[in-house]
């Protein structure tokens, strides 16, 4: 996971160091840096901040329900699907069964191959100019989904499945955050195909101590979830009125307290 964040954004670098942060600027990069970094500081966008404190809030606990989606829903449907099918209702487990008829590989597998092919469609829109890549990513993802599901290499639902998943990883503010929520993934689409939901369980456990052993620059990566003091959940997952904010983090340990 990042620890350091980087932006071109003037107003998002003032803002940080209004909040207690240090901004970094460096001779001959495009960018600057601001830290320390922590979990709760990737999952904003500086949009956030002008807009209505209703409207932000709101889009921030999408963000942080789209990050649960993409890192747990392909593990939860080969969970429900290989291991744990009397968790599926009748109708929507025969729906499943007659769509995956004739498609011979496990449903790890299935997820596996279009998880993959969707890295490689990523990774070429990216390296190809702007408006080639856009194209190439939209018409490579629905070539190579309709392709497979019709020469019975997936099912349908798989499909569905990585494509909210994808469409949930965009939802992410941080590129270098969206990635390694990409990589923990793969991770929890292993642990789930070998002891399912109790994979899907442990790697959320360790996931959990992962992050809660983190440190950037001395501030816990959790913070400010993992704070005593209530004040600064003022800016979370819900951000309250500016009115309210008058004082900076007390996890930065800042010298001056008002912002």
């Amino acid at each position: 996971f990042p620890q350091i964040a980087y932006t071109e954004r003037p107003d998002k670098f003032c803002s940080n160091i209004v909040e207690g942060r240090v901004g970094i600027i460096i001779d001959g990069f495009p960018v600057a840096f601001i830290v320390p970094g922590s979990l709760n500081q990737f999952l904003q966008a500086p949009e956030d901040y002008s807009q209505s404190f209703i409207i932000t809030s709101i889009l921030r606990l999408m963000r942080y329900v789209l990050m649960l989606v993409t890192l747990f829903l392909p593990g939860f449907y080969i969970a429900i699907t290989s291991f744990h099918q009397e968790m599926i209702p009748t109708k929507l487990a025969l729906s499943i069964t007659a769509a995956k008829e004739g498609v011979p590989f496990p449903s790890f597998v299935e997820v596996i191959f279009m998880l993959i092919a969707f890295e490689v469609l990523i990774e070429a829109g990216l390296r190809l100019p702007r408006n080639i890549g856009q194209a190439v990513s939209i018409v490579g993802a629905l070539v190579v989904g309709q392709a497979s599901v019709e020469a019975r290499l997936v099912s349908p639902s798989v499909v569905v499945v990585i494509a909210i998943t994808a469409i949930s990883s965009f939802g992410m503010p941080n590129q270098d955050f969206s990635n390694a929520l990409r990589l923990w993934r793969f991770i929890f689409v292993v642990l789930t195909s070998i002891i399912g939901l109790y994979g899907l369980s442990l790697g959320g456990i360790i996931l959990l101590i992962q992050l809660s052993y983190m440190e950037s620059f001395g501030v816990p990566y959790l913070s400010p979830f993992v704070s005593e003091d209530d004040r600064q959940l003022q800016d979370s997952i819900f951000r309250l009125p500016f009115s309210s904010q008058f004082k900076r983090p007390l996890s930065l340990k800042t010298t001056n307290k008002k912002r």
